[in-house]
């Protein structure tokens, strides 16, 4: 029970540094995913509007949108991902966790930081893999010719974003655990000096 402690205790150092210049290069960070994801959501929206008045207008159909609209969309997904996992908002089965004493809700929020960024690290990994064959290769999309790897860098890029947010959202989770403990400590020594 130690060393998962310990391990924690070194990752809430490592994002306390939040403080100062990094408190706010993670509010630059926070802003960009959003403005990035709202950019592309909208832009997408214009292709894909433009593209059904066209083909409803014409007999013709803008061949290159259906590709960049699905390669777009794995960006935003990634980018989303990032910016629900540092929101708190991805989806999560705590019926169990919220049972268990404060103690144990650290232990398994500690548990859970590490799969996920064990699970981010697998998938930064591989995406390099993925892109750097793509770019050996010289893959490009079918219709607009761009270089494949443009398109899949999205997946080590937002990987690595995931593996910081996974990380402030243990930190954040660790320290609203420790506020519930102290404070479930402090109630407990009122009550006996009463």
């Amino acid at each position: 029970m130690r060393l998962p402690t310990f391990l924690f205790a070194s990752l809430i150092g490592f994002v306390q540094l939040r403080k100062g210049l990094c408190f706010g290069m993670f509010k630059l960070l926070d802003k960009a995913e959003e403005w990035i994801c709202a950019i592309m959501l909208l832009f997408m929206a214009i292709l894909a509007f433009v593209n059904v008045v066209v083909r409803y207008l014409t007999t013709f159909s803008f061949a290159f949108s259906e590709e960049l609209l699905v390669n777009l969309f794995v960006w935003i997904t990634m980018l989303g991902a990032s910016i629900a996992m540092r929101k708190g908002a991805l989806l999560g089965v705590t019926f169990i966790v919220d049972r268990l004493p404060v103690t144990l809700k650290k232990a398994a929020s500690v548990v859970v930081t590490l799969c996920g960024v064990i699970l981010f690290t697998l998938l930064a990994y591989h995406g390099v893999d993925m892109v750097r064959s793509e770019y050996r290769s010289g893959m490009t999309t079918y219709s607009i010719a761009l270089p494949m790897w443009i398109f899949g860098i999205a997946v080590p890029v937002c990987a690595f974003l995931l593996i910081v947010r996974t990380i402030q959202r243990g930190v954040i989770e660790w320290k609203e655990l420790s506020l519930q403990d102290t404070y479930q400590i402090n109630s407990s020594t009122e009550v006996k000096l009463k």
